[in-house]
């Protein structure tokens, strides 16, 4: 009778620690649900508008979830308002003591379903806008041991217009140990992590007035960064672009199937942000240019690479960039007789090196190409120049063998009016200048060169320029003892021209030099 007394005891005191443990649970279910709820509600930024349809809270696991978000962000910096859609967003091994008591908020995971995000970007940034202010609240620190998005997308629009800037579709990111505070959050780097996932598909973005840029994938994974089917493209067909323009611009359309960078790291220092990269690849590049040279020419001055790289907003470290199997094709509309004429560059790689601008770094960036002119003469360039040098002096040297002229015949006849033929068996140049000039040699292996001057029809020849032509041009005889021509290249650096042209001056410079002085192995004086 006493044992069953005392099972009988025992069972009760049970059921009440039982009965009390659940109470228990529930206030403190509660009490959590109350204090989530007040944070959202009391704590957030004022110009952060939270609305959900319901919260579930867990204090056993340490989860909470909020289902059906929507979400307005209000006017910061470049952006306008904003609005989020999300479907869930649920947090996993919340540490409500450090919560409650020390005004820290720390997650073993943060997982975002399906969001979707619209943002408006401002003309341009305000100067009213608040800095320095924590926008966590009243929150000191937080701690995500793993912060997951599922399935988002992105979109950005211009100014106060509905026009889209950015859109980017299927955004995956899962970031590790994810930690900020008061003192962090309000910096340029506002949180700290060890690894960074991130896909998104169908990325589009509008460049500006006349060009946009497309890519099918991107991903990151691992410090690595792959971009799939790049395409910058104008928004206009070539005829339509000349429409729209009030001075010469290029046409462009580029696709590159693949575009990578290993062990990318981004930093901030000097008031700078950093970006660093292991080796870059870029694959199967495809490139377009036209320009219509009827137009009013563009007369603002062009940065060479040096100075470009040197002035760049961002420290830059590239320590090699390969480019395998490209294909470059250039061609200028400067009549409206004739069809544009063309430059072709196949077969094309390259390998660039340190493509860099950090202060106090004494390293070339350096250009090694190589490429088929035309389809069939191999080509080759190589090119350096030093991006702390204000006077953006540098060196290039190039070759063409087995070239055979009449191949240019379509772009020297619609934009030269000349008419060549013979064969080029070898040519070697070598330039050295600045951002104002620069001074260079050349010489040439040929036989039986000779150029027509045409009637500005394209269609005849001129007969007496040809004939006048042929007095100064030598057609490959009078050689040395190797059978080279020589000559010397001076060139004045047109400054609202691009490198490339300054390039093709020397180069152009150096041809007639060779082709109609004496051929001798000296630089011509002035």
């Amino acid at each position: 009778m006493h044992l069953q007394r005392t099972k009988r005891n025992i069972f009760r005191g049970l059921l009440m620690l039982l009965a009390f443990l659940v109470l228990v649970i529930i206030g403190a279910q509660w009490m959590a649900k109350d204090a989530i709820a007040g944070f959202l509600k009391n704590e957030l930024p004022s110009r952060i508008q939270l609305d959900y349809e319901d919260i579930e809270v867990n204090v056993l696991t340490g989860s909470a979830k909020l289902k059906m978000i929507a979400l307005k962000v209000g006017t910061q910096d470049s952006l306008r308002d904003g609005t989020a859609k999300i479907n869930a967003l649920e947090v996993v091994g919340l540490g409500y003591w450090q919560f409650l008591v020390h005004q820290k908020i720390t997650l073993r995971t943060l997982y975002i379903e399906r969001p979707i995000l619209t943002y408006g970007l401002k003309d341009k940034e305000s100067d009213t806008t608040r800095r320095g202010k924590n926008p966590l609240g009243n929150v000191q620190a937080l701690e995500v041991g793993s912060i997951k998005v599922v399935d988002g997308d992105v979109t950005l629009y211009k100014d106060q217009s509905d026009s889209v800037a950015l859109k980017l579709d299927s955004v995956n990111i899962e970031i590790s140990d994810v930690a900020t505070d008061a003192s962090r959050i309000v910096t340029k780097l506002p949180v700290t992590y060890s690894s960074l996932g991130f896909s998104g598909a169908s990325l589009m973005a509008d460049l500006g007035p006349y060009e946009t840029l497309g890519v099918s994938k991107v991903e990151i994974k691992h410090g690595a960064l792959v971009i799939s089917d790049l395409a910058l493209k104008s928004k206009y067909s070539k005829k339509e672009l000349s429409w729209h323009l009030h001075k010469e611009h290029d046409f462009i359309d580029l696709k590159i199937p693949e575009l990578s960078f290993e062990n990318m790291e981004l930093g901030y220092s000097e008031n700078k942000y950093r970006l660093r990269t292991g080796i870059a690849v870029m694959k199967g590049p495809d490139l377009e240019l036209y320009r219509d040279k009827l137009l009013p020419g563009d007369t603002e001055r062009k940065k060479l690479y040096s100075e470009a790289l040197r002035e760049l907003p961002i420290q830059l470290d590239i320590p090699k960039i390969e480019i395998s199997g490209g294909h470059i094709a250039y061609s200028e509309r400067v009549n409206t007789e004739t069809a544009p004429g063309k430059i072709n560059f196949a077969e094309v790689s390259a390998q660039i090196l340190h493509v860099q601008n950090i202060p106090g770094k004494k390293v070339k960036t350096s250009v090694e190409a190589k490429a088929l002119l035309m389809n069939e003469a191999p080509i080759t360039l190589n090119w350096s120049f030093d991006t702390q040098k204000k006077s953006d002096a540098f060196l290039a040297s190039g070759t063409v063998k087995g070239f055979n002229p009449k191949n240019l015949n379509p772009f020297l006849e619609s934009n030269l009016r000349v008419r060549a033929r013979g064969d080029i068996q070898e040519l070697y140049f070598t330039v050295s200048g600045d951002a104002v000039s620069s001074l260079g040699d050349m010489k040439m292996k040929y036989e039986d060169f000779e150029f027509s001057v045409l009637k500005k029809d394209r269609l005849r020849i001129n007969k007496l320029l040809t004939a006048i032509g042929k007095v100064f041009v030598n057609d490959g005889s009078n050689t040395d003892e190797n059978g080279y021509r020589y000559g010397g290249i001076e060139a004045q650096r047109d400054p609202t021209k691009s490198f490339f042209n300054y390039l093709w001056l020397n180069v152009s410079d150096g041809l007639t030099s060779t082709i109609i002085g004496n051929g001798k192995n000296e630089r011509r004086k002035k």
